[in-house]
């Protein structure tokens, strides 16, 4: 154990002595979620624990999209027991991994580590494409009445464009990209329009009356520069939909356990707020929002300098939620 702590300070992912806001969130974890990693991962997550510590997995700064603020630091672990130093902002409320992936490191990652380390224990194929399909109908059901007849459509970061049938069978005209090569080969294989790649893959087909980001922004580098992006691909009565884990809502989705939720795909932390600021800055403007987080935009003026102030809230609901977890205990 001593060993693999020293290996993370060392190259750089943990600092020696930092107090943490959950102290049983130290790296390394006494044991594994037995939920989490299991047997038909755990070679994947022992490969990016070797790339983390030994490998070719170098640190980088990220740093927070609302400029120095005094931070307290949540945890040097995620859920899969790799270290991931995690901060949160004690004003605005943003967490954030810090320091994270090299941009190198990433595209090798979601290419040949991501799927395979989040799969569940029992997967398949038409599993996920049935879990797309549903999450489709849910987003279909919220926005149908902001949507023309015969909508233009995107949903970016697509998978296998499972969220899209929904709008296909409703007549919309829909579209998708993907990094991942072989789920957007699939999802042409279904006959749907979706490009291997980012936005730059599918932009020639917009300008667009919905575009989707399912649980895509967490992921990336930059999220106001990708929605600037979305903003200039949207029609001017077009809608922004964004989904995100939130982290005023893990009593609901992770029985109040951070460690379920803290996982090493995820770069970004949001709350309502700071969704709400990162959209603001980026030129679009929430119509529609609650703490899950699901949010519904339309074009707005470009707001420089929106900050939250949600601080204080995340940081009482983490404080709430581990002394519920000492208590049971």
């Amino acid at each position: 154990m001593r060993s693999l702590r020293a290996a993370a300070i060392h190259r750089g992912w943990i600092r020696e002595s930092e107090t943490l806001l959950a102290p049983r969130l130290a790296f390394p974890l006494l044991c594994d979620l037995p939920e989490v990693v299991h047997d038909a991962n755990r070679h994947v997550r022992d490969a990016v624990l070797g790339d983390v510590l030994h490998g070719s997995n170098e640190p980088v700064e990220n740093l927070s999209m609302f400029g120095a603020e005094r931070e307290i630091v949540v945890a040097e672990t995620d859920r899969f027991g790799i270290p991931l130093r995690t901060v949160l902002g004690l004003k605005t409320g943003l967490m954030r991994s810090d320091p994270y992936y090299s941009e190198a490191y990433l595209a090798q990652f979601y290419n040949q580590r991501y799927r395979d380390l989040y799969r569940p224990k029992r997967f398949s194929l038409s599993w996920f494409l049935s879990e797309q399909i549903r999450a489709g109908q849910r987003i279909l059901e919220r926005v149908e009445s902001r949507l023309p007849a015969k909508a233009n459509v995107l949903d970016i970061g697509c998978g296998m464009g499972g969220n899209l049938i929904a709008f296909r069978f409703a007549g919309h005209h829909t579209h998708g990209c993907d990094y991942g090569h072989a789920y957007a080969a699939r999802g042409r294989e279904l006959g749907l329009d979706v490009r291997t790649g980012g936005v730059e893959a599918i932009q020639s087909s917009g300008p667009f009356d919905l575009i989707i980001l399912s649980h895509v922004l967490e992921h990336v580098t930059q999220p106001i520069e990708l929605l600037s992006q979305v903003a200039s691909l949207l029609k001017p009565a077009g809608i922004c939909y964004v989904e995100v884990p939130g982290l005023m809502n893990l009593q609901q989705w992770y029985a109040g356990n951070i460690l379920e939720y803290l996982q090493n795909a995820h770069r970004w932390h949001f709350t309502q707020a700071t969704l709400e600021a990162v959209l603001n800055r980026a030129g679009l403007k929430s119509v529609e929002a609650d703490q899950t987080v699901r949010s519904i935009a339309t074009l707005g003026d470009k707001q420089q300098t929106t900050s939250p102030i949600d601080g204080p809230s995340v940081l009482a609901e983490i404080h709430r939620l581990e002394s519920l977890r000492i208590n049971v205990n």
